[in-house]
């Protein structure tokens, strides 16, 4: 009896001792995720089970990002803007590796190896801590391709808590850097970009000149009254195109851009700040342009359509009313 007892001892305490020694990362609270996927339809269900007769928690439109977390027959599991429902597969464009802006997510274990590829075979190339953020910039086979710190590498997909909307889906407040759709916007990741010099900037590459690039290809479209395409523009709707062209949703009409951002003073204008006009055919703010730098704005014209006119003109002067900034 005493010799059973002794062994009983010995194996909970050598049980104890593995529990002690176990490193926190081993476990992790999530689970891996199996890849992303874009949606392919105008407004896809998120239902709370894989079936069409169970509640719809939410819907997700054409082009959206969402992250994949188990296959079920003909539907995913997945997480849709930190949303986890089921999608149907025949409406999600399915891929294991891609690039994806998925905002920062959370570490949480302790210790958490950073590799220079998506597997234990890569080197290590940092180590974060629990409760420390990486921002997510792709997919690859279960791992996470992150920034954190000053390094670019992988962190295994379990071990790291989506924390954001997606920045290219429309419920984001955020807007996407380095990639949309999967496709590059012409900035190559890296720490400094993620820290405003270059996605904030005007450098060639930044977002605010291929905004300003997109306008400026239609100089010379007509004026439309209500027009938001290439075959004829008003003022908010090429403001709009524009953005929209690089994955930032703006509203509509010329008084609800002004809601979106921050005022600006006119003194810290810099080349994509919106620039609003007041009075120019009815009372309140009623036109709007896209400040390109040297004190000029690109902006559809109602008399030339879409032109280039400067901020010092005697009656852009006498009717500017503010700025604010979207980038």
């Amino acid at each position: 009896m005493k010799v059973s007892m002794r062994i009983a001892s010995l194996v909970l305490a050598f049980f104890v001792l593995i529990g002690i020694g176990s490193p926190a990362a081993n476990a992790a609270g999530g689970r891996r995720s199996l890849g992303i996927a874009f949606v392919d339809a105008s407004a896809l269900r998120l239902r709370s089970s894989p079936s069409t007769t169970s509640t719809t928690l939410d819907y997700a439109y054409d082009n959206e990002v969402v992250v994949l977390l188990e296959k079920a027959g003909a539907w995913y599991k997945v997480n849709y803007n930190l949303q986890t429902g089921y999608m149907h597969s025949s409406y999600l464009d399915v891929t294991t590796r891609e690039n994806a802006e998925l905002g920062y997510g959370r570490v949480n274990g302790s210790k958490v190896n950073i590799r220079s590829g998506p597997s234990t075979g890569y080197s290590v190339v940092s180590q974060a801590g629990l409760g420390d953020k990486a921002y997510i910039i792709g997919i690859n086979n279960q791992w996470f391709k992150v920034i954190y710190g000053n390094t670019i590498g992988y962190i295994r997909s379990d071990y790291l808590d989506l924390t954001e909307i997606p920045y290219e889906n429309r419920d984001s407040a955020k807007k996407p850097l380095f990639f949309i759709g999967g496709k590059s916007t012409g900035i190559a990741p890296s720490a400094s970009a993620l820290n405003g010099s270059t996605g904030s900037g005007t450098g060639s590459n930044s977002v605010r000149q291929q905004v300003i690039a997109t306008a400026k290809q239609y100089i010379g479209v007509p004026y439309v009254w209500g027009g938001s395409s290439p075959s004829g523009f008003d003022c908010s709707g090429l403001v709009q195109y524009a953005f929209n062209r690089h994955g930032i949703t703006l509203p509509r009409t010329t008084k609800q851009q002004w809601t979106v951002g921050t005022e600006i003073s006119k003194s810290a204008l810099q080349p994509g700040d919106l620039v609003f006009f007041a009075n120019t055919y009815t009372s309140g703010i009623s036109h709007v342009g896209i400040y390109v730098g040297d004190n000029q704005f690109i902006h559809a014209s109602s008399s030339k359509g879409v032109i280039i006119s400067s901020l010092s003109n005697s009656y852009w002067a006498s009717h500017y009313y503010g700025a604010r900034q979207i980038l």
